[in-house]
């Protein structure tokens, strides 16, 4: 099994409020009460699960170009208890990206698929993920700040990351998930340093702020799917089972993986 390439995975520390990021002003109702996982106009994520588990943004690279997504043209529109965004822009060209979040029904955290038309070539989805810090929605600003990332440590196990970070006392952790597909590739990066997605992927783990960042390549017709959750007993998936997952909790019909 392909595994996601990866360089050098642990310690992370310090935030605040970083370039060209949103205000997210949209949620997402997860499962639990009093989880809630706010949403930009265009695709950036905070998943306060009690507390800040973990914050994700997105962007696009093509050649030595590249582009947040909230600098594209977007349309937001709520689809059930998820979202759907359309994304438009000069940077893809006569192209469309369509990318569609649902709440998870097993556990607090989300699935997305994201697929494309008329995508010029060599492009690829680039993401962003860490800021977990432990506190609550009150205490801390959505997005990743680089102030929330002190002490978050990434581990890579099979097509996904596991997400460390401290809840309270210095042995206290907590735990988050993500995964994307196979073919990403991530690095350890700086916080600081979010001017771009290419600014952000070459800047280096030598920081107080260090987020893990990857991309991968996206082409016309095909989709790609990715998930950010809480662990649970009955959420053990791979990617090879992601498209499983989203078409049943589309249909609101979602079983246990």
């Amino acid at each position: 099994m392909r595994m996601l390439k990866i360089v050098s995975v642990f310690l992370l520390p310090l935030l605040w409020l970083t370039a060209g990021a949103q205000v997210q002003s949209r949620t997402i109702t997860p499962k639990n009460q009093g989880s809630v996982i706010t949403v930009g106009e265009a695709p950036e994520f905070t998943f306060y699960v009690l507390d800040k588990a973990s914050a994700a943004r997105f962007g696009l690279v093509k050649g030595s170009q590249s582009i947040w997504l909230s600098a594209l043209k977007s349309v937001c529109k709520s689809e059930g208890k998820g979202l759907k965004y359309t994304l438009t822009g000069t940077f893809l060209e006569k192209g469309k990206l369509a990318i569609e979040v649902l709440p998870l029904y097993q556990t607090d955290g989300v699935i997305m698929r994201v697929n494309g038309e008329n995508l010029p070539d060599s492009l690829s989805l680039f993401w962003a993920f860490g800021a977990a810090c432990g506190k609550t929605q009150q205490e801390v600003q959505p997005g990743l700040n680089p102030a929330d990332c002190k002490n978050n440590v990434f581990v890579v196990e099979r097509s996904g990351v596991i997400l460390y970070y401290p809840k309270g006392g210095l042995h206290d952790f907590s735990v988050f998930y993500t995964m994307f597909p196979i073919e990403t590739s991530a690095v350890l990066s700086d916080a600081h340093k979010q001017n771009s997605p290419l600014d952000l992927f070459h800047s280096g783990h030598k920081t107080d702020a260090q987020i893990l960042s990857g991309m991968f390549p996206i082409k016309n017709g095909q989709n790609y799917y990715c998930s950010f959750y809480k662990p649970a007993s009955n959420y053990d998936v791979n990617y090879y089972r992601l498209p499983g997952v989203f078409e049943e909790t589309k249909a609101g019909k979602p079983q246990d993986h």
